[in-house]
């Protein structure tokens, strides 16, 4: 049976996944809660990574240790990086990079940690796969592209500026999680994907954490749907 482990960062994101997957049965990996459900000939493994780089490594890769994957996805709400995005679109990323990250001094590239790749990118097939049911799902605004990941919370405008000119405009949408879950899979060699909908689009101007705060569940609903449609197949 085919194994797929989905991390999400909050609890909030992981509930509107429980919320789909109603049969799951929790168990532990090194004191993990990781909700177990079998669905469609799959089983999956649903668990929180936590906030942020370091607990997302940790967790991400016990879990990779532990249960030997087939996939992972990495699922949840980010912060859109575009002017025309709205709150809520989707964001199916192909790339990821670090977007706080500066050896630049010691001769390595921005966004590289010393001897790794400046930029992790997902699984092809799964990544066309999953922006496919993206598409058929839902009638929201798919965008690919680059999602950044930051240990701050982005949302002051010169923060916007400054990722935007560090990564030549690609970066689409921020968040916290995914680099640690490319790392992590790069190392493991297992093929992994990111789907994201945006709780609020930092790119729009200053306070968007209060739009975070009111369209977090809404957003965790809709990538919890894009899972289930994959689920579903």
């Amino acid at each position: 049976m085919k194994t797929i482990a989905v991390l999400t960062a909050m609890t909030e994101e992981l509930n509107a996944v429980l919320t789909l997957f109603n049969n799951a049965q929790e168990s532990k990996c090194c004191g993990i809660p990781v909700h177990i459900a079998e669905f469609n000939g799959k089983r999956f493994l649903l668990a929180l990574s936590g906030v942020g780089r370091t607990n997302t490594a940790i967790n991400a890769a016990l879990i990779a240790q532990e249960y030997k994957p087939d996939a992972m996805l990495n699922i949840g709400s980010a912060g859109g990086l575009k002017t025309e995005q709205k709150i809520l679109d989707v964001v199916i990323p192909k790339e990821i990079v670090g977007v706080d990250i500066d050896l630049t001094a010691l001769g390595f590239e921005y966004g590289a940690v010393m001897n790794e790749p400046a930029s992790y990118f997902v699984d092809e097939n799964l990544h066309q796969v999953i922006l496919k049911l993206s598409r058929e799902c839902t009638d929201i605004s798919i965008h690919e592209g680059t999602v950044g990941s930051s240990e701050a919370f982005i949302c002051k405008p010169e923060q916007v500026a400054e990722i935007g000119l560090r990564f030549k405009g690609r970066v689409v949408c921020v968040e916290m999680e995914a680099f640690s879950v490319a790392v992590v899979c790069n190392r493991f060699k297992i093929p992994f994907a990111i789907i994201r909908s945006l709780s609020d689009v930092p790119a729009h101007g200053s306070g968007n954490e209060l739009a975070f705060n009111e369209f977090l569940h809404s957003a965790s609903r809709n990538a919890a749907k894009i899972l289930y449609a994959y689920a579903s197949l």
